[in-house]
């Protein structure tokens, strides 16, 4: 079905796209991604098509349209995919997302909103710190990848459903939380852990599967101390993400100001006020394969 784009520039670039790789008028499966890979670099024709040939053939190395198949007749939620329960143990996971339109936060819009940028319609959030400090690792760095691959295609479903409700572009908030009971230093171990043995591996599999659906990456309850940690962390990250990265500290991750980054019903739980009611998160419905 194509995308009922509101954007008429959008619209005219996604079919010279469209045209340069002689797709057929029904074959309409991709043209939400060509659509946000038009936004992303700015009408570059070259670097779209550039960008959009890479993503071709890493799905189809990957075998992701049969994840995308088995998500979409499965029906699956984010706790159906394979090894979600063991990677939960490594580093807990919090998704909401809806296909509906972000609502402003309690008191009126803030950040995003207010700027006028692409509506933000759900939040990612892994909690390093929260995990299982067992030597033995509950779950492969190879299990842990296909169930990162999973959430990639999943979130990426939430993305092409939103465009075809609303004909317009719609992204992620990705949360790195990293408080941790134990205390800085514990965090700092499982951290390097975590990214030496699992965050590689996924970010090799992962790189150029789709063009970049997050909004902001927020690094939220920054200890005082995190310059080692960062250094581990940003070793692995791209130079694309390392300009949407916001840093919070624990006085900072509150839901007033993650709500300037995401819709107030996205907020993980755990940055709520204590008396106010959490959150159900809300999966939205895959797109039809």
């Amino acid at each position: 079905m194509a995308v009922p784009w509101k954007d008429a520039k959008l619209a005219a670039g996604v079919e010279e796209v469209r045209s340069q790789f002689k797709l057929a008028d029904h074959e309409r499966e991709d043209d939400a991604m060509i659509g946000m890979l038009v936004d992303r670099f700015q009408h570059d024709h070259e670097k779209v098509v550039e960008m959009y040939r890479k993503s071709l053939d890493r799905r189809k190395e990957l075998g992701l349209a049969q994840i995308k198949e088995h998500i979409v007749t499965q029906q699956l939620k984010l706790d159906d995919f394979p090894h979600h329960a063991e990677v939960g143990r490594v580093i807990p996971i919090f998704a909401s997302t809806s296909l509906e339109r972000p609502k402003p936060p309690p008191g009126g819009e803030a950040g995003p909103s207010a700027a006028r940028v692409p509506p933000v319609i759900g939040c990612y959030e892994m909690r390093y710190g929260q995990g299982s400090a067992d030597d033995e690792a509950p779950v492969s760095p190879a299990d842990f990848t296909k169930y990162m691959l999973y959430v990639t295609q999943w979130r990426w479903l939430q993305c092409e459903a939103y465009v075809q409700r609303h004909g317009e572009l719609g992204f992620w908030s990705m949360v790195h939380d990293l408080s941790c009971p134990a205390g800085f230093l514990s965090v700092w171990s499982r951290a390097r852990h975590v990214f030496r043995e699992y965050m590689g591996p996924v970010e090799e599999a992962c790189s150029g599967l789709f063009p970049p659906m997050v909004q902001k990456i927020l690094i939220v309850n920054v200890p005082r101390l995190f310059s080692p940690v960062w250094s581990i962390i940003s070793a692995f990250l791209p130079e694309a993400h390392k300009e949407r990265i916001v840093l919070l500290s624990t006085s900072n991750t509150t839901a007033e100001e993650l709500s300037k980054y995401m819709p107030y019903e996205h907020l993980p739980p755990h940055v709520l006020p204590a008396a106010e009611t959490l959150p159900t998160p809300r999966e939205g419905a895959p797109a039809p394969g």
